[in-house]
């Protein structure tokens, strides 16, 4: 990844911004805080930030604001805050406040003091992408006469990203991200699209790649090469934000960084953080109560604290999955991500037709989202399906080789080849698995009768011993339990437990 350093300069007049952005800064004032001319300052902020000093310091007041309101007790009032927080016009005031967040600083109060006093009066709708990651889409230079007829391909990039539906799309003074790219001819009919990702605040490059075309196929090629940015970009921009919310300084978090965090610690698939992340969606679930995200993440969390026996009360925790997941399907406005913890929750609530709706819904939005894929495969593993199975979960590994999710993909694979009673194979995947997230102590529970029916009866039962020294108390009928495997499946599970000294009960 290639950094772009921003200017020490700029860096210290940002850092004074935020410590005091409330003060009647002029743009002299700043620039003598830095120790830039005025025109200088204004450069800066125009290349590196996107906007002006003024404009930034207006948004700084705002986001300050906007946690003032969501912190604030029964007697303090939207015009105290206001003030508190620079704004002296408080008719400009509640029309920028609007124009950001899509409501008026007044609603968002109101809709705080019912959800901090346990009101069961209906929470006015949030405009969810206030709290999404915002991107701009710059124009994209045209660098030779025969890629003239490419100035839509800006668009076609806004519309692929819009259908995302958890990524905002806006201009570029709103957006702390951008994406600009460049078209290049080489005279004889060939093209090239590149695009590069930014991190406009931080003023880094996130992301980059390019693609090759024919001139004379221009409206297929834009519409090919503007899904395959929307695609490829997801889960850079997934991961940086993630990182960026469990990285924030002592700003109070609201639900989008809230649930970003829990979901660090969610994908471990591990007991101790399973329970860090639902304490988080818990904060972020008061914050945002018609958010479908956080719901249905939680319902995926319950699901499995109850499928891997994380929970003494593992049929609650299912039950708690399902249910969830439902209220996510009740508020949820066709967000691909959303869509596709919700078929997670129900997988593990043990409901795979309703699984089966929700992860075909993700699919359609969103054809290359790799989660959706593998989830799809984990859903085909537990139907018995295991062609379909490996082949989705081989397509979620290959669209996202690095993800963090993948050792998930990894043990649907294996349980498919145990599911066609190729072992061998099984035991590669499974393996493969442990080796992609050792904190994933539960695999051993199908790795080691795995080992068994293949006659690999020592690495058995190492396997067995790394899973009962982790759950010392789970039985055979809690592990028949957990996971919505077919009966076949889970009697040869079984067997291969109870030989190796397992109890039932």
């Amino acid at each position: 990844m290639t950094t772009c350093q921003v200017p020490r300069q700029l860096k210290k007049a940002i850092e004074q911004l935020e410590a005091d952005p409330a003060r009647a800064w002029t743009v002299r004032e700043i620039a003598a805080v830095c120790d830039l001319p005025p025109r200088t300052l204004q450069r800066h902020f125009r290349r590196f930030m996107g906007q002006m000093p003024m404009a930034f310091v207006r948004d700084l007041r705002l986001d300050r604001a906007r946690i003032e309101i969501l912190r604030a007790r029964d007697a303090e009032s939207v015009t105290e805050i206001a003030v508190r927080c620079g704004f002296t016009h408080l008719g400009r005031f509640a029309s920028s406040y609007r124009a950001r967040y899509g409501e008026s600083p007044s609603a968002t109060l109101r809709r705080h003091l019912n959800v901090a006093a346990g009101s069961e009066a209906q929470p006015v709708p949030l405009n969810l992408s206030v709290e999404r990651p915002a991107i701009a889409v710059l124009p994209f230079d045209l660098a030779a006469p025969d890629t003239r007829h490419a100035t839509d391909l800006t668009d076609e990039i806004i519309a692929a990203l819009m259908r995302t539906r958890w990524i905002a799309v806006t201009v570029p003074a709103n957006a702390r991200y951008h994406l600009r790219g460049k078209v290049r001819g080489d005279g004889t009919g060939r093209l090239r699209v590149t695009a590069l990702l930014i991190d406009a605040q931080a003023g880094r490059y996130l992301w980059a790649d390019h693609w090759n075309g024919d001139a004379d196929e221009l409206l297929a090629f834009g519409e090919r090469v503007a899904s395959r940015i929307a695609t490829a970009i997801q889960p850079a921009l997934r991961d940086v934000e993630i990182d960026r919310a469990c990285h924030e300084g002592t700003r109070p978090l609201n639900a989008w960084d809230l649930t970003l965090r829990a979901l660090r610690h969610a994908m471990s698939v591990e007991a101790a953080s399973g329970a860090i992340a639902l304490e988080l969606l818990e904060q972020a679930m008061e914050l945002a109560p018609r958010d479908p995200l956080p719901l249905a993440l939680a319902a995926w969390c319950h699901g499995l604290r109850g499928g891997h026996n994380f929970s003494l009360m593992a049929d609650r925790e299912k039950a708690l999955a399902g249910s969830l997941a439902e209220r996510a399907t009740l508020l949820s406005n066709g967000d691909p991500l959303t869509e596709t913890f919700i078929a997670a929750g129900y997988t593990l609530a043990h409901d795979l037709t309703r699984a089966s709706v929700h992860v075909d819904r993700a699919l359609a939005l969103d054809g290359g989202s790799s989660w959706a894929w593998g989830r799809r495969g984990l859903i085909k593993t537990y139907l018995g399906e295991h062609a379909e199975a490996i082949e989705s979960l081989q397509i979620a590994r290959a669209l996202a080789p690095g993800d963090r999710l993948n050792f998930l993909w990894s043990v649907g694979i294996a349980a498919g080849h145990f599911e066609a009673a190729r072992y061998k194979e099984s035991i590669q995947w499974f393996e493969r698995a442990i080796g992609e997230n050792p904190g994933a102590v539960w695999i051993n529970h199908v790795l080691a009768p795995a080992c068994e029916l293949a006659g690999r009866e020592e690495t058995g039962r190492q396997s067995f011993t790394a899973f009962t020294n982790a759950f010392p108390n789970v039985t055979i009928e809690q592990i028949k339990s957990g996971l919505p495997y077919r009966a076949s499946f889970l009697d040869r599970v079984a067997e291969g437990l109870e030989s190796m000294g397992m109890s039932h009960h």
